[in-house]
């Protein structure tokens, strides 16, 4: 069927067209740039009030008493501590070499040199599809909320997991399945049921790799399993993508902004892309070797409500010193205190 168009029809409808297609470039151009320059501009903020802890994970040297090691930890300027990155056997030193008396002598130690316990780990996979792994994984998981809470531990860390059944948080293609996605929120659901009563939470830290790979990831799984005792154990740079690399203030910004009061601890490292190879590999290195903004990420901890700690890892042991000066002297930089200081 033939119609007249009228010329004032004619160019409202070139109008709209070019408006759609406009806006499709836009967006085009939007997603073809995610990684190129930052148009974010961070409101300005100044320091908080809030102190940081500095924490280093412990381990026990040689003959030295469970107060022996907190005193030598508190010497080297760190108020917070972290011991255990594995549930069960040896692996997870120091508390599962601990008799319960031992335990008790940390507490008091803590006290005395006013250091606290911050994290307890618990890593271990909770999506396996190996339903047989899972309870097992499961079981550990509960027992080392039983060790925090025998240490005074608020949080215990741990990650999602993944469905590669060899890896912790190896890639696969179902890890961002809505199947993978229930399996994690029943997991957790089963811990805090088998630890009902206990004050310990658990800290779940992102990795890119599975289904807790952001901010938003973090808020939708403590809103499915809705319960206080999912919190976060925050690491911006386990979110770190190709996307993101130039865009870590505002990874920043979001983490703290969504997540908030519910960040019951903070993980120090950095991101760093090998600029002469043709493939992306987002490597981890030392704090102030990388991208990620530190300046942002202390000063947002400065406004939490009470001290968090930042612990640097998965460094090589001679860059723990150049780590953790680097954290004062951008402490210094912006007015952030360091508790203990």
């Amino acid at each position: 069927m033939s119609r007249n168009i009228s010329r004032r029809s004619a160019i409202a409808s070139i109008a709209s067209a070019a408006g759609a297609f406009g806006m499709a470039m836009r967006a085009n151009k939007a997603e073809a740039w995610a990684p190129g320059p930052d148009d974010y501009t961070p409101a300005p903020m100044e320091a908080g009030r809030t102190p940081i802890r500095l924490a280093m994970n412990i381990k026990r040297e040689g003959n030295e008493s469970p107060e022996e090691m907190i005193i030598r930890r508190r010497k080297a300027g760190f108020t917070a501590t972290k011991g255990a990155r594995h549930p069960g056997g040896n692996k997870g030193e120091p508390w599962h070499s601990m008799t319960m008396a031992e335990r008790e002598e940390v507490v008091k130690a803590c006290k005395k040199q006013d250091v606290i316990i911050y994290e307890v780990g618990g890593y271990t996979n909770l999506v396996t599809p190996s339903t047989t792994q899972l309870q097992k994984n499961l079981k550990a998981l509960a027992h080392c909320m039983e060790v925090a809470e025998s240490v005074n531990c608020r949080m215990v860390g741990t990650v999602s997991g993944c469905c590669n059944t060899n890896s912790l948080i190896g890639m696969h293609p179902d890890n961002w399945s809505p199947e993978t996605w229930k399996r994690l929120v029943n997991s957790v659901k089963q811990v805090l049921k088998d630890t009902e009563g206990m004050k310990a939470v658990i800290g779940m830290e992102a990795q890119v790799t599975t289904n807790i790979d952001s901010p938003k990831a973090h808020k939708r799984l403590m809103n499915d399993v809705g319960s206080d005792r999912v919190k976060v154990n925050l690491d911006p740079n386990n979110m770190m993508s190709l996307a993101r690399y130039y865009h870590s203030t505002e990874l920043i910004d979001e983490c703290f902004d969504l997540l908030g009061e519910d960040i019951y601890g903070c993980h120090a490292k950095d991101s760093y892309i090998i600029p002469d190879k043709q493939t992306v590999l987002v490597q981890e290195v030392c704090p102030g070797k990388g991208v990620m903004d530190y300046e942002r990420y202390l000063i947002r901890m400065s406004h939490l409500g009470y001290p968090r700690a930042l612990e640097p890892e998965h460094i090589p042991d001679e860059q723990y010193p150049e780590a953790i000066a680097y954290i004062r002297k951008i402490a210094k930089k912006v007015g952030v205190k360091i508790y203990g200081d």
